[in-house]
């Protein structure tokens, strides 16, 4: 990905401006991101949240993750476009939706995790790496 990326919600109320290029990129196949998507996985990439701005109001649910940790899943009240989801496991990113980026064809996954949780219908490129 760029140095630099932006994004939003659908609605244009939550916008994001990372001013480093994100530490790294996955693909999490665990229910609750299943949930959260309503799809199969969610690809997200991690930004650091101290370089990173976000504007506009973000609305919370607080969830306990399938490793135990507290996970906060962002989302625009308005539009109701899933953004983004913070975690007491590695408080130090942000964890953004990649289909959220204004560019979403910069997204290139690295991993993919929790794939034993993995729909049977949800085909990831198997030469992506696995943890």
């Amino acid at each position: 990905m760029e140095n630099r990326v932006t994004g939003g919600c659908a609605c244009g109320a939550i916008r994001y401006t990372t001013a480093e290029k994100p530490e790294f990129s996955i693909i999490c196949q665990c229910r609750q991101c299943q949930r959260i998507t309503g799809a199969g996985h969610a690809a997200s990439f991690a930004a650091l949240a101290n370089v990173t701005e976000l504007t506009g109001n973000v609305t919370y649910y607080a969830q306990k993750s399938d490793s135990g940790n507290s996970v906060q899943c962002g989302f625009c009240g308005t539009c109701g476009s899933p953004i983004l989801k913070k975690t007491s496991g590695m408080p130090q990113f942000i964890f953004f939706h990649a289909a959220t980026l204004d560019d979403p064809s910069l997204f290139k996954p690295e991993m993919v995790v929790y794939s034993d949780t993995a729909q049977p219908w949800d085909h990831v490129d198997p030469a992506i790496e696995r943890r």
